[in-house]
């Protein structure tokens, strides 16, 4: 037995039973004066509109922006109207580290976090997504320094450091000089 949600008319919402059989229905009336439920997520407010409307779920943060980028949405007014009935207020945010290229303030970026490194991503006032991405490289570089073997020296073999191994540029460019010095074309 499947079930399904349908929107009948303004103000009920319907439940199908999908059987076999012929369909079944029950009418239930939705209020006209519904709130949303009002959540708190990390340290962000979570906004429930329900099932039956699509972009369910919004969050707030503490600097009254939603997720859904309106500056002007519900969601904040809805949040507004909780902490004024009492509502518990939600934990003050970690503050970021300030941007290491310009020392400017950050904000977090969920979209740049580090799948494998679980390195939190963020966005510098100053620089944007730029400065996080040149923080990035020059934490690769040291890291490739500091590690320079792919394929680490164990007893009876050498390794294999990252200078050992040549890019395809290299190797036209040394295809391309055995050509000059012998005439030897290996492509043809």
């Amino acid at each position: 037995m499947k079930t399904a949600h349908m929107l009948n008319e303004p103000g009920f919402l319907v439940y199908a039973t999908l059987m076999e059989t012929p369909v079944r229905q029950m009418i239930q009336e939705c209020p006209k004066d519904f709130t949303p439920s009002v959540s708190i997520a990390g340290c962000e407010y979570l906004v429930d509109y329900g099932s039956r409307v699509k972009g369910r779920f919004h969050r707030v943060n503490k600097y009254k922006e939603c997720s859904c980028g309106d500056p002007h949405c519900p969601a904040i007014d809805a949040v507004r109207s909780y902490l004024r009935a009492g509502g518990v207020r939600a934990p003050d945010p970690v503050r970021m580290p300030p941007c290491p290229i310009c020392g400017g303030r950050t904000t977090r970026d969920r979209n740049w976090d580090g799948k494998y490194t679980h390195e939190l991503g963020w966005r510098c006032e100053n620089g944007g997504i730029r400065h996080f991405l040149q923080a990035k490289t020059e934490h690769i570089k040291q890291n490739i320094a500091a590690h320079p073997w792919l394929i680490p020296p164990v007893p009876g073999y050498p390794g294999v450091r990252r200078e050992d191994v040549i890019t395809w540029e290299e190797c036209e460019e040394m295809n391309h000089r055995k050509f000059l010095e012998t005439g030897y074309d290996p492509t043809q």
